[in-house]
């Protein structure tokens, strides 16, 4: 007997592709991969989580994960926006306790993924674009003022209502 037929690892994605959890199979497979920590769980549970919901009223806040190269922060903002984005997923947490709280947030997002690369558009620019694309793939016709039209940004996202989860 040798031990390949005793044991049977997957190999180890180096790089994960936020944009890979755009399809649910690979989203599946993102979640069902990711390994919580007990610090991890309470980090998802306490704040994650609680500043995603919007259920309950409160003042909720941005997310900001930040952390050396290599250190899983594409495979966790994978995780959060694939349980945002597709109901089921929750059912694939290696955590139970994560996978109970993880419903408040369950598909209740559409959530756009997009990767910010070398460019001399603005910040602003891009954002409304990829959101404008976005929008239009949904059906929804929708142009952002142009910037010079504009004093303040925030209306012009809380008028559409849109809900952004994450940017890379």
């Amino acid at each position: 007997m040798k031990y390949a037929d005793l044991i049977h690892f997957d190999p180890i994605e180096d790089i994960i592709q936020i944009r890979d959890a755009d399809k649910s199979a690979k989203a599946q497979n993102l979640v069902s991969t990711y390994v919580i920590s007990e610090e991890m769980a309470e980090r998802l549970i306490d704040i994650a989580f609680s500043q995603l919901q919007y259920e309950t009223p409160a003042d909720n806040k941005g997310l900001l994960v930040v952390g050396n190269y290599g250190t899983g922060k594409s495979h966790l903002m994978s995780v959060i926006s694939s349980i945002a984005e597709y109901p089921e997923i929750v059912n694939h947490l290696t955590s139970p306790e994560v996978a109970k709280a993880a419903k408040v947030i369950a598909g209740e997002f559409k959530v756009v993924r997009t990767e910010i690369g070398s460019s001399e558009m603005s910040l602003r620019g891009i954002i409304v674009s990829v959101l404008e694309e976005f929008l239009s793939k949904l059906g929804v016709s929708y142009t952002f003022p142009q910037a010079d039209q504009i004093i303040n940004n925030k209306r012009a996202f809380e008028n559409r209502k849109v809900r952004i989860v994450q940017w890379i």
